[in-house]
């Protein structure tokens, strides 16, 4: 596919905000139906729905719109940060800090009972891997090589697959590449590749052959 013109990429963006954020949410067992989370987005209150649930709809919201408002920002450890501060500002602790030694270890149990422990983030690291694979020509594979790295990186306290969605689509609308969000209806799949993939790097191609099939939009933004 050919790129889109950054603008334009940005209008499909916008136009699919509530689409991206219901999708983000519901990933993240939000259970907020659509209708609930344009509701939200509008700034109307909701029933039915603890106050943390309401509060995450509305940071993922401001990380989107901070994406609007900065969308030649580049893919290095401050913005990773700074999108992990906004996702989780009323849902995470420590929200922007990476993780360290002084926090609560991340275990991620894998589908067949056993656990990923992911290191503590380097910050050194994060931002040597991130010129890695963002310096390269922008391409799809980039992308979805940018949430892997991100999604299994674990480098905040909560919210590293919010982070992770919303980097890559910063990445996608600086580079007319369209926008990604993984749909309600392919959750459990999903996660059954990423936990896969949590457990053996090897895994990581099916995880993003699933992405590229199934989590990617393009279109028109008339």
């Amino acid at each position: 596919m050919a790129a889109m013109d950054m603008q334009k990429n940005l209008l499909l963006a916008k136009k699919y905000m509530v689409e991206s954020i219901f999708r983000a949410a519901n990933v993240e067992g939000i259970g907020v139906t659509f209708p609930e989370t344009q509701a939200i987005c509008d700034g109307m209150s909701v029933g039915g729905h603890k106050i943390e649930e309401i509060e995450a709809v509305v940071d993922l919201k401001h990380a989107w719109q901070w994406c609007f408002e900065h969308p030649m920002a580049e893919i290095n450890l401050e913005t990773l940060q700074t999108i992990n501060r906004i996702a989780g500002k009323m849902t995470v602790i420590n929200a922007g800090c990476l993780r360290d030694q002084y926090d609560t270890p991340i275990h991620v149990t894998l589908r067949y009972g056993e656990r990923y422990v992911p290191p503590l983030p380097q910050a050194n690291m994060i931002i040597q891997d991130l010129i890695a694979i963002a310096d390269e020509d922008a391409a799809i594979d980039r992308a979805l090589e940018l949430f892997c790295y991100v999604a299994k990186g674990q480098f905040f306290n909560d919210g590293n697959k919010r982070t992770a969605t919303i980097l890559t689509n910063l990445y996608m609308i600086r580079n007319g590449l369209g926008i990604f969000s993984i749909p309600p209806e392919k959750k459990l799949d999903f996660y059954n590749f990423l936990t896969d993939f949590y457990g053996n790097d090897d895994c990581k191609d099916a995880l993003k052959s699933f992405l590229a099939e199934y989590c990617l939009t393009f279109g028109p933004t008339e």
